[in-house]
């Protein structure tokens, strides 16, 4: 398979106000990224080990809510919201992408995991809920955030493009991967051209991948080049998608806190994807998880050349 090549150059959102959140979100967190020099492919760790993040050195960052499973005694369980259990073997799932895509191409993508169980620690919540003032919780909730930070002002700064996955595990009865874009099923219930609007890019968590390729929402979302049609490529069901425009009436998650805070829709610097796995064949048994993993790193790797090759066209 031929190597993954990347180019470094840098290209700016569009508007100019994008333009100026890209400039303060790097002049934020250039302070987080300047006190370690970050080895690709090594793991660093926060204060108590309690999350970890692999560096790495191409435009993909990975990050890993839900898939802990240190329960210490120090913090206190979670008594509000979602507790009792956590997206299995989706931290196994994401250090299996990691390697597979390390094989192919010589690059790590960034992979940040929250080791600590779902009773301990929430990432994808606001604070109160994600820790309910727990001063261990807090203290890795903050770490978490600020190496998901670090890593896209990395990626940014080296390539001026990128794309961030927040990997998580459903439990819903259809096994079909859910990839969420902060859109609900309502509204990817619309027609291409309602869909369109700028107004539902705006509110998305793809506007920066949209604009950057000079692609439509709809076209990002579940045209012949998004992420759902690749995963669908290789045989893996997946809403949305040029099969499936949308969940309709069934269960579908589109998309949490960490999208909303770490994609272009919350002032981040990259476009970003809530995709949701399936347990049955999927991430039941590390045969399988390992398998999916093989997929996926065909998927972003494929995806990543095509934005790469349709910015660098634009901009030539």
């Amino acid at each position: 398979m031929k190597q993954f090549s990347l180019l470094n150059f840098h290209t700016s959102f569009i508007s100019y106000r994008n333009s100026i959140l890209a400039f303060l979100f790097i002049a934020i967190h250039t302070v987080i990224a300047a006190d370690s020099v970050y080895v690709a492919g090594r793991s660093y760790f926060g204060e108590k080990n309690y999350i970890e993040y692999i560096a790495g050195n191409m435009p993909l960052v990975i990050s890993v809510p839900h898939g802990g499973h240190l329960e210490p005694d120090e913090i206190t369980n979670r008594e509000l919201g979602t507790k009792g259990h956590y997206d299995a073997n989706t931290q196994e799932l994401a250090r299996a992408v990691v390697e597979a895509v390390f094989r192919r191409t010589g690059k790590y993508p960034h992979c940040i995991i929250n080791r600590l169980h779902r009773n301990k620690l929430d990432a994808n919540r606001e604070e109160f809920d994600a820790t309910q003032d727990d001063p261990a919780a807090f203290c890795a909730y903050k770490e978490f955030h600020q190496f998901i930070d670090s890593a896209e002002t990395s990626v940014w700064r080296s390539f001026g493009f990128g794309l961030y996955i927040d990997l998580h595990g459903h439990r819903h009865k259809i096994q079909q991967l859910e990839l969420g874009y902060l859109l609900v099923g309502l509204q990817l219930e619309m027609n291409n051209d309602s869909l369109d609007a700028q107004k539902f890019l705006s509110a998305s968590s793809v506007e920066s991948l949209a604009i950057h390729q000079h692609l439509s929402l709809s076209e990002t979302t579940r045209g012949p080049k998004s992420i759902g049609a690749l995963f669908e490529k290789h045989g893996i069901p997946a809403v949305p998608s040029p099969r499936q425009p949308s969940p309709g009436r069934t269960p579908y998650f589109s998309g949490g806190y960490n999208l909303e805070r770490h994609s272009s829709a919350g002032g981040g610097l990259l476009g970003g994807v809530q995709l949701e796995t399936y347990i049955d064949g999927l991430r039941d048994e590390e045969i399988n998880w390992r398998a999916f993993a093989e997929t996926a790193a065909e998927v972003f790797i494929e995806y990543l050349h095509e934005y790469e090759r349709r910015i660098s066209r634009k901009t030539n």
